[in-house]
């Protein structure tokens, strides 16, 4: 179990979720500010993006269970050890990987701006937004993430790649369940989860 004070529990999620960020700038420094590769730029700004709400948003009440706790930090993880070796192929041509990464992006931004300061990366209680991408989806966010990653994927194919980014979408599912069961306690959420059924992708799951 983890810390029942809402402000330890919160600062130990801005520690946590720094230290990916880190790595994954550090070891793709060069790609970034010296080659600009477009694709590993736009997979940067999504993280920082994710950054800079966990960082300035006002402590909720999250979850104090471990599980949920573990799921995020490797969820977070995952995401940031993908590789941009020069031996990746690439599946799709630079425009179409652009144009996924860039619409994940502009999703997950709309659902994180709906959020304000009460966007978390572990399951918490917060207030049901209605509106903006969650009149279509639950989870907005989460297909804003896939569709950011399946552009870095495309561009970026490999083994290592996969399972990376197949472990963080499975990792993404489980979370999604954790939230769920938190804000299923909301009589709230339950009425609207009723009236969108969809999850991530409308008509798939």
């Amino acid at each position: 179990m983890l810390s029942e004070n809402k402000y330890i529990n919160d600062k130990l999620e801005k520690i946590i979720i720094i230290i990916p960020y880190i790595y994954f700038i550090n070891h793709n420094f060069k790609l970034i500010f010296i080659d600009y590769n477009i694709i590993t730029i736009l997979y940067m700004v999504e993280m920082i993006l994710e950054l800079l709400f966990t960082l300035f948003r006002s402590p909720g009440r999250m979850s104090h269970n471990t599980t949920d706790w573990i799921l995020a930090i490797l969820g977070t993880y995952s995401a940031q050890i993908v590789s941009t070796h020069a031996s990746n192929t690439h599946l799709a041509p630079v425009t179409l990987c652009f144009i996924l990464s860039f619409i994940g992006i502009l999703i997950s931004l709309s659902a994180k701006l709906c959020l304000g300061r009460s966007f978390a990366i572990v399951a918490a209680v917060r207030v049901v937004k209605t509106y903006g991408p969650y009149r279509i989806i639950r989870h907005p966010m989460y297909a804003g993430y896939m569709l950011t990653s399946l552009g870095f994927l495309l561009y970026n194919f490999s083994l290592w790649n996969i399972c990376a980014i197949f472990s963080t979408w499975s990792l993404q599912i489980l979370r999604i369940r954790a939230e769920e069961k938190m804000l299923s306690t909301d009589p709230q959420w339950c009425l609207w989860s009723k009236q969108v059924r969809w999850k991530i992708f409308p008509f798939v799951y």
